[in-house]
């Protein structure tokens, strides 16, 4: 293929290209994850980055091993900014998919709602758009007004027992089993709900505990299910962070893996399938990202002190 580059070629220099970005000279990542590890392509232009939005800081919950800061105060964006900042990427085109995180979005509905308004009105509602939650607002899911246009709500949960859950929220009043499950039921297209699930040492932390975690989503009705490797952010995070491997295991009779991407040493995720001991199926995803820095932009974010920057916590762009 023309645009392929083979990994014995694709040294750090090829995987980066520096563009500009709201009059910003930005290096990003130039390449697409390869299915192999071996064969990646480098990107057509426009390179187009993921675009993480922050509305706004606060979260009632206490994630210990969170990397979230400033949950604690209610910054939140200014949307007219907001919105001005938005049109002029789209003007670059630059974006190809938003994800809303936080804070938790779901605590400010009317701020969540405005938010997605003005991407789908800047973008078109064919752009991809998830929202990640810790599930406390979901019982505000009925506010949502574009709800049919979301690809994704992701909802962290942790642990398939409710009080062991609450528990890793920091006492949050976080949906049991039971909220989550009539959440789910009060919309028919059910396929966009991720229940996300932490790996973690003393939790779920082997392949077993990860077949009682997916059997328990099976009950509550979630599509599908994201297993995701702790990032070491901090110590309790350093002390409970395990393998993937330990827990998504290669040959697990009971899972169906359908296909997976390589980020060279910084990421590998896999997709597949799960069957239950009574034949029912879920499907699953898992990500294992590496702890190490990367000198490029892989994800643009808005946060909520209203400056686009080059990933979290990284240089403003605007």
């Amino acid at each position: 293929m023309e645009n392929t580059k083979y990994c014995q070629f694709c040294d750090n220099d090829s995987r980066v290209k520096e563009v500009s970005i709201l009059g910003k000279k930005v290096p990003v990542k130039n390449y697409i994850c390869s299915a192999d590890g071996v064969n990646y392509r480098i990107k057509t232009d426009p390179v187009r980055l993921q675009l993480i939005v922050c509305p706004l800081s606060f979260c009632p919950a206490a994630c210990p091993f969170c990397l979230a800061t400033n949950t604690g105060r209610k910054y939140r964006i200014d949307t007219a900014k907001f919105e001005k900042t938005m049109r002029k990427l789209k003007g670059e085109d630059r974006v190809r998919g938003v994800k809303i995180t936080g804070g938790e979005p779901f605590y400010d509905i009317p701020l969540l709602n405005e938010v997605i308004s003005i991407l789908f009105d800047v973008f078109g509602l064919s752009l991809e758009v998830s929202v990640s939650t810790n599930g406390i607002g979901l019982r505000e899911l009925h506010k949502l007004k574009d709800l049919e246009y979301l690809d994704a709500i992701h909802i962290s949960r942790h642990h398939y027992d409710d009080k062991i859950n609450r528990g890793l929220f920091g006492g949050a009043a976080v949906p049991d089993a039971k909220e989550l499950k009539e959440a789910i039921d009060s919309v028919s297209f059910k396929d966009i709900f991720v229940l996300n699930c932490m790996l973690l040492k003393d939790y779920i932390n082997s392949a077993e505990e990860a077949h009682r975690f997916l059997d328990f989503a099976i009950d509550i009705g979630a599509p599908k299910v994201g297993f995701m490797v702790c990032t070491p952010v901090n110590k309790y995070a350093k002390e409970q962070t395990i393998p993937f491997e330990s827990v998504i295991r290669e040959g697990d009779e009971t899972l169906l893996f359908t296909r997976g991407f390589y980020d060279f040493d910084y990421c590998h995720c896999r997709d597949g399938v799960y069957a239950s001991p009574d034949g029912r199926i879920i499907e699953f995803y898992g990500r294992d990202t590496a702890e190490c820095s990367v000198p490029y932009a892989r994800a643009l974010v808005y946060d909520y002190d209203d400056h686009l920057k080059i990933g979290f916590g990284g240089e403003i762009i605007e």
